[in-house]
Formats: structure tokens, C-alpha cells, sequence
């Protein structure tokens, strides 16, 4: 997903397929929950309950000990609402543990109803069209042709246009180009939004590659559709197992797939000569290099890189490295020559805003992930 131009609008547009607004499939719901056992705490490990920190607690010993599918990205998706970063876990917390199936345990405490949002205030000329909204396929659970209702972000998309402004019709474009997204069809006015997209640290764009600082210095962006939690995981026994810091990673040898971002990794300083990156083609082959002694640490989004290791084999072998797990997160990108830009995301944010507070942001997550762990 570079940002590199790569062709004109015309050629682009000439590989798209139209999703309409009203074509994708139903959202699902359902309710969920889990329990686990703190270190050093005589306590039952249950599914379907809660678990409240204790000191020394992290969220990835949490996550195991109570067997958590999908690992410490689907336990904080679970808890969002109590937690802001997969490290900071404050003792007294009380976190939701997923039940087998994914839904979240019930409480005896009745949510509160979402607040009434109101309509957006900004209504230019071009709203009385449908806007267009531009993905690709390929990028499971988030985006693909084949996944249900184009996958979990799509579905996201919809409900939030859905309930930001219900007479706001919209269509949804699959260009299967990454590049042209940024590159051509926002800048140039033949699309309206683009989907989903990493946005970098921004306050750190001097350390940024002109790739990467691109993304801050020529769009603006959503708020936060999704936090994926990007880990870190070396050898058991490795000197790196203790580090604290990303500059305790200063000298080794890291490895992350060549199809992801690095901009988390420039903000951190982690580039040559501080470090030394491989960028395979695949996943798996991280996994290989690690295990040869080829590489020291592999870091990539986490709820992947937990599969990737135990069907690798090697969830005995390795550690992750709790203190450098970091959030990154998904977006809607508007070009900022846009003239009607802020108009579009007060619409967007106040759909977002009304899907998180009726529980239903979860359900649509949920259902995506457990496709993607069980398959």
C-alpha cells in the first residue's frame, strides 16, 4: 500500500467493481465474555466472565492464560472502552473475556443508550450525489469482494454512512490497485474516500519517509475505525526478550513482510543504522529466519503473527516483547484539496461515534475476526 502514483484515473477506474449502499450483507449480533487468573492469584480461569488487573499483570499473559482465539488483539478489541494502549494496564481494571464463540460475557449493568447525534452541520453542493468510497480485496478480515458484506471495515463504513446521514446515498468502489487510491483517485476528485488506511504518527512526520509523511501532510483522516495492535516476538532466551524500550533494539536484526508499513518503525528510530530490516515476501518466512538465528526479532500486526507462529510451530520457541506492542490505527482518508472534505468525516465520525456507543462496532468486529481464526 505505497503512495506512489502509479497510473491515471482513467485506467483505474477501469478496474473497479460497484458495491451499492444497500447490496452488502446484514451485520450480525450476538453477546460474548472470559476470565482469567492473574500471577500469583489462586483463581479460577472461566470463560464467559470478567478478570480485574492485578499488579504485574500484561495484556498477552492475560490473553493466554485464558486462551484467548486470536490472542491480545481480540482482548482488547473486547475492551476498548476501559482500555486506551495494549500497554498501560491499570490495576483494578475490569477487563471482558471473550467467550469461545467470540461474544462478550453478560453483566448486570444495562448500557446506556446512544446518545442522539446530530445531523452534520456542513452540507455542500455535492452531497445531493452519491459519494464515492474506494477499497480493495485482498486484506482480510478488513476489505475483500469475497468476505461477507466486503468484509468487517466495509460493513463499518456502511453502518456508519448508514447512521451518520440516512438519506446520504453512497457507493463503495473495489479498485484492486493500492497505489492508485492515495495516489490518483482521491487527489484527483474521482473518489470521495478512501478505506482503510494506516495512518502514521504525525506529530513525528519529520522522522518519516516521504511515503510515509505523506499520508499526514496531504490527507485528513477519520476518527479511528479499528487499533491494530502491531507486536513484537523474539527466541525465548534472547537477549531482546527484556527489552523496555525500542532503543534496547538498537543492533539487532528485525524482520517484517515486505506488504507492511514501516512508519511505526522510522517514528521509533528503528531504521539503518540503528537496526538492520529484512522485508521478505512473506510471513512465514520471518518465522524461518527467526528460528535459523538468521534475524533477532519479527514484528508485524499481532493478531496475524499469533496465527503465523503456531502454525510455524514455534509458540514454545518464542516470546513477545510487551512494552514495545504498539497501537496503529485504521482510517478514511479525504484528500485536503478536497473543497467538501470536512463535510464528508463529520458525517463518517458521526456514524463511527453511534456504531461504538450501540455495542454493534463490536459485533461487526467479532464476526470478522472469528471468520479469520477459524478459517
Amino acid at each position: 500500500m505505497s503512495n506512489a502514483r502509479t497510473q491515471a484515473t482513467k485506467l483505474a477506474l477501469s478496474r473497479v467493481k460497484l458495491f451499492s449502499s444497500t447490496s452488502l450483507a446484514a451485520v450480525f449480533a450476538t453477546s460474548v465474555g472470559i476470565m482469567m487468573a492473574a500471577a500469583g492469584q489462586v483463581q479460577a480461569q472461566e470463560q464467559c466472565s470478567t478478570y480485574t488487573v492485578v499488579k504485574g499483570d500484561t495484556l498477552s499473559q492475560v490473553a493466554g492464560r485464558a486462551d484467548v482465539r486470536g490472542g491480545y488483539q481480540v482482548l482488547f478489541n473486547a475492551n476498548t472502552d476501559v482500555l486506551s494502549s495494549p500497554n498501560v494496564l491499570e490495576v483494578g481494571q475490569v477487563l471482558k473475556i471473550p467467550c469461545a464463540d467470540g461474544s462478550l460475557p453478560s453483566t448486570t449493568t444495562t448500557a446506556a443508550a446512544p446518545a442522539a447525534t446530530a445531523a452534520p452541520t456542513l452540507q455542500p453542493e455535492s452531497l445531493d450525489r452519491a459519494l464515492r468510497f474506494v477499497t480493495s480485496s485482498g486484506y482480510a478480515p478488513f476489505t475483500d469482494e469475497a468476505l461477507p458484506g466486503g468484509g468487517l471495515f466495509t460493513q463499518m463504513v456502511r453502518r456508519s454512512m448508514e447512521l451518520g446521514n440516512p438519506d446520504q446515498e453512497f457507493n463503495i468502489l473495489f479498485v484492486n490497485d493500492w497505489n492508485s487510491h492515495l495516489g490518483v483517485l482521491l487527489p484527483s476528485g474521482a473518489i470521495d474516500m478512501a478505506f482503510p488506511w494506516f495512518k502514521p504518527d504525525c506529530t513525528k512526520v519529520a522522522n518519516l519517509s516521504a511515503p510515509n509523511a505523506y499520508r499526514c501532510t496531504d490527507f485528513n483522516h477519520s476518527e479511528p475505525f479499528y487499533d491494530a495492535l502491531v507486536g513484537y516476538y523474539t527466541l525465548a532466551g534472547s537477549p531482546y526478550a527484556a527489552a523496555t524500550s525500542y532503543s534496547d533494539l538498537f543492533g539487532a536484526r528485525l524482520c517484517r513482510p515486505d506488504a507492511w508499513f514501516t512508519f511505526d518503525l522510522e517514528g521509533e528510530a528503528l531504521v539503518s543504522p540503528n537496526i538492520e530490516l529484512t522485508q521478505p515476501p512473506t510471513q512465514a518466512a520471518c518465522w524461518e529466519l527467526l528460528r535459523d538465528g538468521a534475524v533477532d526479532v519479527v514484528t508485524y500486526d499481532a493478531l496475524p503473527a499469533e496465527e503465523d507462529s503456531t502454525n510455524a510451530g514455534m509458540t514454545d520457541m518464542i516470546v513477545d516483547i510487551p512494552a514495545l506492542t504498539s497501537k496503529q490505527t485504521l482510517h478514511v482518508f479525504v484528500s485536503k484539496n478536497n473543497p467538501n472534505g470536512d463535510a464528508y468525516m463529520e458525517i463518517i465520525n458521526a456514524g463511527l461515534e453511534e456504531l461504538r456507543l450501540s455495542g454493534e462496532w463490536f459485533e461487526i468486529v467479532r464476526e470478522g475476526i472469528k471468520a479469520t481464526v477459524e478459517n
